[in-house]
Order: structure tokens, then sequence, then C-alpha cells
């Protein structure tokens, strides 16, 4: 039964290798994935009133969480040793988020046009 929901840009390659990624090292399949340009994300984004998104969006128990807090929230989920990645929740949220930033901007860059799997 998938629990949560994680909204991302589809037509990055960089977004759909982390999700092929994430994909692969999930404990437990309680995740749903949809790229941000499809109905059901569109709704979603509708619903949660989430506008100009710029953001990977993980949804859990109608709680949103943006950019590094997302990206937490999803490796608290993964196998070991990655979610050990969790303990950095510790951290201040800007810090995290300037990181996040730091290679969002970067991230059309860091891969190549060859995509990873179907996502």
């Amino acid at each position: 039964m998938k629990i949560a929901t994680v909204l991302y840009d589809g037509e990055c390659n960089f977004c759909n290798r982390w999700v092929c990624f994430v994909k692969s090292k999930l404990k437990k399949n309680e995740i749903s994935f949809f790229p941000f340009n499809s109905s059901k994300a569109i709704n979603m984004l509708e619903n949660y009133r989430i506008v100009n998104q710029e953001s990977l969006v993980y949804i859990k128990h109608n709680v949103v969480y943006l950019k590094s807090r997302a990206v937490l929230k999803i490796y608290k989920q993964l196998q070991f040793p990655y979610n050990l990645l969790h303990f950095l929740t510790i951290s201040p949220t800007f810090l995290l988020d300037f990181a996040y930033n730091f290679i969002a901007k970067r991230r059309l860059k860091l891969t190549p046009k060859k995509q990873c799997c179907n996502v």
C-alpha cells in the first residue's frame, strides 16, 4: 500500500535517475512517484495549493515537505546505509536548503541525456 507520494520534474534526467535509484533502494514499496506534468501530480499540486513548484515534493498523511526536507523524508525510507542520511535532519533547514538549491541549479548539467529506467 502506497502511503506517501513524491512529485518530481520528469523532464530532468538527474531527477529521473534519482527516482530510479530511490525505487531500487526502498525498504518497502510505499511511495508513489509522479512527474509534475502528469495529471495526478497536477491535481495534487492544485489540491495542496502548491504554486510555482521548483522543488521535489513529498506528501505523507496530508503533510507536504519541500526541498531538503522532502529528500530527507525519502531517505528515511531507504535501505541501510542510505537511510542514515536521515540524521541530517538535525541540521538547520537553511543549510540543507542551500545545498539542495546548489544541486538543483546544476542538475541539468550533472547527468547525460540517457535515462536509467522507465520511471
